[in-house]
């Protein structure tokens, strides 16, 4: 009994996969040009029609964003869909046709390709990571697991308060608007599967559908634009950039609370806080992107820099303030050695100078840093616009 079952099964199995097999062929006999578009008639141009191609796209992996060479890397799974008249059998039984390498290469598919793409493979771990299936009405679906490394134009004027935005864009390699146009799919067109990146968050996607005018053919192809931001995260930098310069500046503040005569106290301070401060911003800007315009990690570090070195500079005018006073003292001591009645000056005129300008020195410079910061901290495009703006 299981024999026969056994038997039975397989057999259903081999008349099922005959069907196939035939039905494809019937359909992909002399008549059918792999070359020519479904919606090509090149004896009656007059009436054809573009070839309406519906993607969708599926990212399952984003990765290795190199902001050096400007480019990132994606695993991504591509669906193309459209109806090839010439391959409908609605006269079977068969409800749809599985096509196997060999026969994929039979039907005719579309020459997309990523404008972006550096370089790129087919995955093929076990086998090639492709599919095509033929429905009943000639609805053709082709499906594709790719690889890709893309570029991207990034702007670090904002760095590390940036986002950059990278573009996928789809286009035909060879067929013209009037040949083939592509359509995103309506529901959900594109899919960002959930991952967490170690610097940035991803944010969107956002599609759109538009042309290319090529100069060399003098015509248009029809493009989709996948349109993806990445926020950097700005966890990092707090610790190691940020919250380290602020305490830096605050530490040079303490000399404004030090007695002027305090010069070995206030030099020592002054000199760490200003050595502090330079290699913190070699080191901020040691991994930072690698480019001939100014970042705005830049002019933070340059704005902490100069507050440290205001702190020294401040010193030095009250220290010399303060050292006035000594002169006057030895003119009233030797005039008093004398035995002579003389008339006293004041010797505290310059130290109590010296002392009004520490006192100024305690409310300026935090709120003129404080003002400095929230301006430098702001996120303002290279236009002067505010960005992030949604």
């Amino acid at each position: 009994m299981y024999l026969i079952v056994l038997f039975v099964s397989n057999f259903g199995f081999i008349c099922g996969a005959s069907l196939e097999q035939f039905t494809l062929d019937s359909m992909l006999n002399s008549s059918y040009d792999q070359r020519v578009p479904p919606g090509v008639d090149y004896g009656k141009l007059e009436e054809s029609q573009a070839t309406i191609v519906t993607v969708f796209l599926d990212f399952s992996q984003i990765f290795d964003i190199n902001e050096g060479e400007m480019d990132f890397s994606v695993t991504l799974d591509l669906f193309q869909e459209w109806t090839d008249h010439r391959l409908n059998f609605e006269d079977s039984s068969l409800e749809q046709i599985q096509l196997d390498q060999k026969d994929i290469k039979k039907v005719w598919t579309p020459d997309t390709f990523f404008l972006q793409a550096k370089n790129g493979k087919l995955l093929d771990i076990s086998k090639a990571n492709t599919y095509l299936h033929i429905m009943k009405n000639g609805s053709v679906i082709y499906a594709m697991r790719l690889s890709l490394k893309l570029s991207c134009s990034m702007d670090f004027h904002l760095y590390p308060l940036d986002k950059q935005e990278c573009k996928v864009v789809i286009e035909s390699f060879g067929l013209t608007l009037d040949r083939l146009q592509y359509a995103w799919r309506e529901r959900k067109p594109v899919n960002i599967q959930h991952f967490n990146l170690p610097l940035y968050q991803i944010h969107g996607p956002k599609t759109s559908v538009s042309t290319n005018y090529h100069d060399l053919t003098a015509s248009e192809y029809s493009d989709l634009e996948v349109t993806i931001e990445f926020h950097r995260a700005i966890g990092y930098y707090m610790t190691e950039v940020f919250i380290p310069d602020v305490l830096i500046v605050l530490l040079s503040w303490v000399t404004f609370w030090l007695h002027p005569d305090a010069v070995p106290a206030r030099v020592s301070l002054g000199a760490v806080t200003v050595l502090t401060i330079s290699s913190q911003g070699s080191a901020a800007r040691r991994y930072a992107p690698k480019v001939s315009y100014i970042k705005a990690i830049d002019i933070w570090s340059l704005c902490h820099i100069l507050f440290v070195f205001g702190a020294m500079v401040e010193f030095s005018v009250v220290n010399v303030l303060s050292r006035k006073k000594r002169p006057i003292i030895e003119e009233m001591f030797f005039k008093s050695s004398n035995n002579k009645k003389i008339e006293t000056q004041d010797p505290r005129p310059f130290m109590k100078e010296a002392k009004r300008i520490d006192f100024i020195s305690r409310f300026a410079f935090p709120v003129v840093f404080t003002l400095v910061s929230a301006v430098n901290g702001y996120p303002v495009d290279k236009n002067g616009l505010m960005a992030w703006d949604d």
